[in-house]
């Protein structure tokens, strides 16, 4: 994502995240500072808890998916045009990475979309103005449901369904009136699993990795989860560790600082794993200005044009890419699949998860720089395969 300076933005930050992404309850309450969680490998077992072993977890991440999920079908028919649907974004600018996904994904379908960004603080006011303005679904990205149990009760009432991107809530449908959600945590656990593999790899199982991470926002802390568990399956030299910040630090930029006080105190840390590119600024400099730029290298989820000019210029090792239209064009084809009676389980589950691949070298990150500035918008051709589905 987008580096991330001020507090309002983390507090409106989507992802990921990462994956990830790097979503929670948009009213959380930063913590009081850093805290730092060890776990050493495990010997229990010689391949990951998953069954996948590095190397199938690396072939899987290796390249940017072509093609859409295997599980999605076409749909019976087209769906009605004219609908008013809404999505609810965020202020800060990697939430607007998503809008044009939903809006050419929605008027893709003849529909009419608005989006509406609403203040991270109070977003029930966002979907409240979108429920009074009878929009039939709605689309929101890193608001979870406890922050707007009144909207989603009315929401309920009213016939409008609601669809979430970068949450770990759970949709159950008219039950709770959460009908999907994108960018879910089985993306923060791929995202996790993924860098846990390649760091075992690059490092011929000597990895021992800090995970820099916001624990208030819980898809980051699947993500760490997912890869703790990765080392402890298929690496028992290595170790993981999680430094966890708080809102205020990050804000304040006082992300580098903490991070090299940990490297000091561990000389033995010889990779340094960011949860979200928001996490990114000013961290190489300071590494490098305390000398440890030949023993550390730095990896991270989600990365963007920042990050992988860093990798270009040989600042940081790999960055795990995610994508950002094709997010918005999931929900969106969730909901067309809701309005021709066509939304089940098996859909929500083979797309709920965002796609992920690694960028490890200087030459694929300048490469990926040359497409549409480092930001990858989905597998190639996403657009005209949702189409094809939707029969239109």
């Amino acid at each position: 994502m987008n580096i991330r300076r001020l507090l309002p933005s983390i507090l409106a930050v989507t992802c990921l995240v990462s994956a990830a992404a790097c979503s929670a309850a948009s009213s959380g309450t930063a913590g009081n500072g850093s805290q730092t969680q060890s776990s050493g490998g495990s010997a229990a077992s010689a391949t990951p808890a998953s069954g996948d072993s590095v190397s199938q977890i690396l072939a899987g991440g290796s390249s940017a998916p072509s093609a859409l999920p295997a599980g999605l079908t076409k749909l019976p028919k087209a769906p009605e045009k004219g609908l008013k649907v809404a999505f609810l974004t965020c202020s800060d600018p990697s939430c607007a990475l998503l809008n044009p996904g939903f809006t050419d994904a929605a008027k893709a379908l003849g529909w009419n979309p608005t989006v509406i960004t609403y203040n991270s603080a109070q977003p029930g006011q966002a979907l409240q103005q979108a429920i009074n303005a009878g929009y039939k679904y709605i689309a929101t990205t890193s608001i979870t449901l406890n922050t707007i149990t009144p909207q989603i009760q009315e929401a309920k009432a009213k016939g409008v369904a609601i669809f979430g991107a970068y949450t770990g809530d759970q949709p159950q449908g008219q039950s709770n009136g959460l009908y999907g959600v994108a960018a879910d945590f089985t993306t923060s656990a791929a995202s996790g699993k993924l860098m846990a593999a390649w760091t075992i790899k690059d490092s011929n199982s000597n990895a021992h990795v800090l995970f820099v991470s916001l624990p208030i926002y819980t898809t980051l802390v699947a993500q760490g989860d997912a890869a703790k568990a990765e080392y402890a399956a298929a690496c028992a030299t290595c170790t993981f560790d999680v430094l966890g910040l708080s809102v205020t630090q990050v804000g304040q930029g006082q992300s580098p600082s903490a991070i090299v006080a940990y490297l000091r105190q561990h000389p033995s840390t010889n990779y340094v794993y960011l949860a979200f590119g928001g996490l990114d600024a000013g961290v190489a400099a300071a590494i490098k200005s305390a000398g440890l730029a030949g023993k550390v290298k730095i990896v991270g989820t989600q990365g963007q044009k920042s990050q992988l000019q860093e990798m270009v210029s040989g600042q940081e090792a790999a960055w795990s890419i995610l994508p950002e239209q094709y997010t918005m064009w999931v929900v969106v084809d969730w909901m067309a699949r809701l309005n021709v009676g066509a939304l089940n389980q098996a859909a929500l589950d083979a797309s709920g998860a965002n796609p992920t691949y690694m960028v490890d070298t200087p030459a694929a990150a300048q490469a990926q720089l040359g497409v549409d500035e480092g930001i990858w918008q989905g597998p190639a051709n996403f657009q005209s395969q949702f189409k094809a589905l939707w029969g239109v």
